[in-house]
């Protein structure tokens, strides 16, 4: 059993609607993950076998009423649009100190009825499940394996009870397991669980039985397990039967631009499947500094001398006192005088992004070279303006190596280099095709860019994915541009932000933690 990662469990707590409970997407393992005492019988119901075979799903985001209907809120209903009241109601109203009790005897009809009244719907299975586990993985109940008795009202014969008397699972939902069987949105068919969809499954299309989950008031322990499958017929009323309600989460592209909304500073992106072609991007033609998101073009504009004949790989530059600059790399710690191939000097500048070795190698191929690049594959906003002057703790007094561009007065703004979002994406793009100098140097940039030793962007817990990405950073600023790869899916993805109000050059830079989340909502988007 583990837990989810804690930012998901976080965010879940988080009610998007007064008394619901944001469920994130997310992939989980539905049905019974291990054996138990009722594998060991010769003779047992058909019932406990329902809940296998363990198999993953993925949902989308939803919402969850954080409390089971109590009679009170159905009697709101039942005012409100004259349905006929449960049987047990005498004289149709609530019963006095009732109201808080869970809602029971109302069909599966009555149940969707009233979810829909309140704009609402019911959960499907798998939502319910999902949401019961509370983001344990492979437990047994809403708070772990070890049953425990005193968690849950159930295995009793008093009847229904009031809700949210019992502590709430890791998603701050209140009797996930015992006070009542809950229905869900799902028919039921004994085979659809073997071949239910992996992603956002709805149940079968039709039936004769509606799924319930939970376990009941009546139930025993067994009974009350997050994997539990019961079934009954939708026209059922009984008083041990009741329900809440879900309702569809926001859409990725609300969640981005939420999440985007709520950032003190500017964000730019540009985002594309490279295999399907499908693509996102909010101010992906706004022109933005690059900080050392630059180097990845001036790592272009090197290989393409090389293939010019221009110089090699092997040719070497001198490095002299002048040459260095502070800030990000280790050449500033050597002696002058040493003397570096064009292909270390190139690495550093990748792997450790070496300012240095940035500025040695544009003094020896010049900005407008790099520039003269970018133009020739189409690039019209990509440009490198000048040689880095170091951090701000220790900054070379005067500009240099400035390119026809850089000296432009409007162009100053954007310090070493300028892009957009979408012309880094489509770099990455025909860079993973080959399209770079040649296929063999397109491959060995891509190679290079993987062993960069910065990944608190895009490659921040990216589990399961490989990365060749190259960032940047600036007091106000953090940047990052990758190719992020999984199981055949290739993603280009480009982000920005700027603006930002406090300076922090730590990995938890706020920047970096939202390039971050809007990596991994990106990749959702586009999948």
């Amino acid at each position: 059993m583990r837990r989810l990662a804690a930012v998901l469990i976080a965010a879940a707590v988080h009610a998007a609607e007064p008394g619901m409970v944001t469920i994130p997407a997310g992939t989980f393992q539905m049905g019974r993950t291990k054996l138990t005492a009722d594998d060991k019988t010769t003779m047992r119901p058909q019932v406990l076998l329902d809940d296998r075979p363990t198999h993953a799903v993925t949902l989308a985001p939803f919402l969850l009423d954080a409390y089971e209907v109590t009679q009170a809120q159905y009697g709101e209903f039942v005012k409100a649009t004259k349905r006929p009241a449960p049987y047990h109601w005498q004289g149709g109203a609530v019963p006095a100190g009732t109201g808080a009790v869970a809602a029971h005897n109302v069909s599966w009809e009555d149940a969707r009825a009233y979810c829909e009244w309140r704009g609402k719907r019911l959960p499907t299975e798998a939502e319910w499940e999902r949401a019961a586990r509370g983001g344990l993985e492979g437990a047994d109940y809403p708070w772990g394996d070890k049953y425990d008795a005193k968690k849950a009202r159930h295995n009793t014969e008093t009847g229904p009870g009031e809700v949210g008397r019992y502590e709430p699972n890791g998603f701050g939902l209140y009797d996930m397991a015992g006070g009542m069987s809950e229905w869900t949105a799902d028919w039921f068919e004994r085979e659809y669980y073997n071949h239910s969809p992996a992603e956002n499954p709805k149940g079968p299309a039709t039936g004769a039985y509606r799924v319930i989950r939970g376990g009941a008031w009546s139930d025993q322990g067994r009974r009350i397990t997050v994997f539990f499958r019961n079934w009954v017929r939708p026209t059922q009323r009984q008083p041990n039967i009741g329900f809440r309600c879900a309702k569809d989460g926001p859409t990725v592209d609300e969640r981005i631009r939420e999440k985007i909304a709520g950032f003190r500073g500017v964000v730019s992106l540009y985002a594309k499947n490279l295999n399907s072609g499908s693509e996102f991007g909010i101010g992906a033609d706004e022109r933005v500094r690059t900080a050392s998101t630059i180097k990845l073009p001036i790592l272009v504009a090197v290989a393409q001398a090389v293939a010019e004949g221009k110089s090699s790989w092997d040719e070497e530059i001198e490095l002299k006192a002048e040459d260095k600059v502070a800030g990000s790399g280790v050449l500033h710690e050597f002696t002058p005088g040493r003397k570096f191939l064009v292909r270390d000097l190139a690495n550093l500048m990748i792997v450790v992004s070496d300012n240095t070795a940035t500025n040695l190698l544009i003094d020896r191929f010049s900005a407008d070279y790099v520039n003269s690049v970018m133009e020739k594959l189409g690039f019209a906003s990509t440009r490198s303006n000048r040689k880095i002057l170091g951090d701000g703790k220790n900054l070379k007094p005067n500009p240099s190596g400035l390119s026809e561009f850089g000296k432009k007065e409007e162009n100053k703004k954007f310090g070493i280099g300028v892009s957009t979002p979408r012309e880094m994406g489509r770099l990455l793009e025909l860079l993973y095709k080959g399209q770079i100098v040649s296929a063999e140097a397109s491959k060995g940039i891509i190679a290079l860019m993987r062993r960069q030793q910065y990944m608190d962007g895009i490659g921040r817990h990216l589990d399961g994915f490989e990365v060749a990405s190259k960032s940047g950073a600036l007091d106000a600023l953090r940047s990052d541009v990758g190719l992020v790869e999984r199981k055949g899916e290739v993603y280009a993805l480009a982000l920005t932000v700027d603006g930002m109000p406090r300076t922090d050059y730590s990995p938890d830079n706020a920047g970096n933690v939202l390039i971050s989340e809007l990596t991994a909502l990106l990749l959702e988007k586009l999948r």
